[in-house]
């Protein structure tokens, strides 16, 4: 089983765009589920699940694995009509710089259906004190019970920095995810440099809500950490989530579906920025590259030619 932990800062997006990318793994042919290791249980929040017990009270022997998953099954029936309305009229104004393709002007149909209408959720743990002091033998154990079902687990980082969750130690890689805002940059940044440090492989960044007017290489530059996936910003509400499920032909829907195959055909190697002391853990990310985001100097075609690059357009 391979498992990726999501990073980054309050605010970035980690939750949706670990559920999103969950969903969008599944659609790819992946038996794949998320992790709300979140304590505030943002996952189980959006989803509206609960749990018998968590992964936690499993490592720690008060539980079975099969009494932290959860199957929500997702269902179009359920979503709010006015709100898929409202996010279909803001998509049908706003087609320029997030085109999923030339055949996608007008507004965003049902017509088809997404391949799955299930999203496996694993709960977390029940505080950050059980959370730090998991027994990382025993935490093992669990995960491998998890991998008998699972192709791959998604895990929201939540809460606090992410190489101090003794689930990171595991991880395959981290997606250290922003936003353009400066506050959620330096927490991306921090948290790659931490689990850089901490021996964890850095995927690189997902840029969250961006906009028009995003500069992806300033972004990157800040961060230290190439870009992974570009997610544009738009009107969704919490009640939409997973869009990659609700509205699959929409810009946001058509990233997080880039970002899992992105990740699908990942080979191994670092996306930090190099030679950066980030990469050689020791010192912050990104703190002496000036690159276009993917290591190399900026290009003439600059930011916005690199940007729809990476919105496939």
């Amino acid at each position: 089983m391979d498992l990726y932990a999501v990073a980054g800062g309050d605010g970035a997006g980690k939750t949706a765009t670990a559920l999103n990318l969950t969903v969008a793994l599944r659609e790819a042919g992946q038996y794949a589920a998320v992790l709300d290791a979140d304590l505030e249980g943002n996952v189980a929040s959006l989803l509206g699940v609960e749990f018998e017990a968590t992964l936690g009270d499993a490592v720690a022997g008060d539980a079975g694995v099969r009494a932290a998953m959860v199957e929500r099954e997702l269902s179009a029936d359920a979503l709010p009509e006015g709100d898929l309305a409202d996010y279909r009229e803001a998509l049908a104004v706003d087609r320029t710089g997030f085109r999923t393709g030339a055949e996608a002007e007008g507004t965003v149909t049902a017509e088809d259906e997404p391949d799955t209408d299930m999203v496996p959720v694993v709960g977390g743990w029940r505080d950050r004190a059980d959370h730090l002091s998991t027994d990382p033998e025993a935490l093992s154990y669990a995960l491998g019970d998890l991998a008998m079902a699972y192709d791959v687990l998604v895990v929201d980082t939540g809460n606090g920095p992410a190489a101090e969750s003794p689930i990171v130690d595991g991880a395959d890689g981290v997606l250290a995810v922003t936003t353009p805002d400066p506050a959620t940059c330096d927490a991306a940044e921090a948290d790659a440099t931490d689990c850089a440090r901490a021996g964890a492989q850095v995927l690189g960044a997902v840029i969250n809500r961006a906009g028009e007017t995003t500069s992806v290489s300033e972004l990157t530059d800040t961060v230290g950490a190439k870009a992974f996936g570009v997610v544009p910003e738009d009107a969704r509400t919490a009640a939409l989530e997973p869009v990659a499920f609700s509205v699959p032909g929409s810009p946001a829907a058509s990233a997080y579906g880039r970002l899992a195959e992105s990740l699908l055909d990942w080979d191994g190697t670092s996306g930090l920025l190099g030679p950066t002391p980030a990469n050689q853990r020791d010192g912050p990310a990104g703190s002496d590259v000036a690159t276009d985001g993917d290591g190399s100097e900026p290009d003439d075609e600059g930011s916005s030619g690199f940007f729809s690059r990476l919105l496939g357009g």
